[in-house]
């Protein structure tokens, strides 16, 4: 029998549910046809095989990272320049650091990275809610717009494994070792300025735009929401950075 025809009761069979892309597919489409991929995703969200990877490879990265960093040269300089903290007491600060860096690391890059990601869609979620341009998306659908951009950071967290791994890190942070940000190029005595720059990463502002388009085509949000949703996160991540610099 054929299939378009009608059953005994009358009814039309069910159309087959479409197929979320793999993680692969999801990996080659933010870097190649980001704007078809999240409307295939809009259809069939996915977010847990992602959200694995960028885990895998943030714990990956913090482990080389925090086995190679000297941690004196990191924040003796940082302590020196606090009024309120004496001279004996940067030793034990440093002392204590040595310790619980990694393991703190470790933690972060395990439960941090995926609370971070939920709360982002769940962010996505509201304002999507508030500001649809058809129907209002659902969480997978908001939380796959929150994960699955951020595929685009993969090859800057090998960058920064692989120079962990050849160089000596001395007291740079992750975000000042690979040559893709302003602040790697430009050197000012302004250290709020200096961070400023650092934030001008190729690789963010890339999970940025891409973080609009899934928005707009995954989560299927407004133009004024897509830009909320893009602009609130990342002024608030430039501001913590710039006014933390000390």
């Amino acid at each position: 029998m054929n299939d378009q025809s009608p059953s005994l009761y009358g009814s039309q069979p069910e159309a087959p549910r479409p197929q979320a892309p793999g993680l692969l597919e999801q990996i080659l489409g933010v870097f190649t046809s980001p704007v078809e991929l999240f409307q295939r995703l809009n259809k069939a969200p996915s977010w847990g095989w992602a959200l694995g990877l960028i885990v895998a490879c943030a714990l990956i990265l913090t482990v080389i990272w925090g086995l190679k960093v000297d941690v004196d040269e990191m924040l003796r300089p940082i302590l020196e320049r606090n009024p309120d903290v004496s001279s004996g007491q940067i030793d034990l600060i440093i002392g204590m650091q040595k310790k619980f860096i990694l393991p703190f690391g470790i933690l972060g890059a395990l439960f941090g990275t995926a609370a971070a990601m939920a709360i982002l869609g769940l962010f996505y979620w509201l304002i999507g809610k508030a500001l649809p341009e058809a129907e209002a998306p659902t969480y997978p659908q908001a939380l796959s717009a929150a994960v699955v951009p951020s595929l685009v950071k993969l090859p800057h967290m090998l960058l920064i494994a692989i120079i962990c791994l050849v160089r000596p890190v001395g007291g740079l942070t992750p975000d000042k070792i690979a040559p893709t940000s302003l602040g790697y190029f430009l050197q000012v005595e302004s250290l709020k300025l200096q961070a400023f720059l650092y934030t001008m990463d190729l690789f963010y502002l890339a999970e940025a735009l891409l973080a609009y388009l899934a928005l707009r085509y995954l989560v299927r949000m407004k133009t004024l929401g897509a830009l909320i949703c893009v602009l609130l996160p990342m002024a608030l991540g430039i501001g913590l950075r710039v006014f933390g610099a000390k």
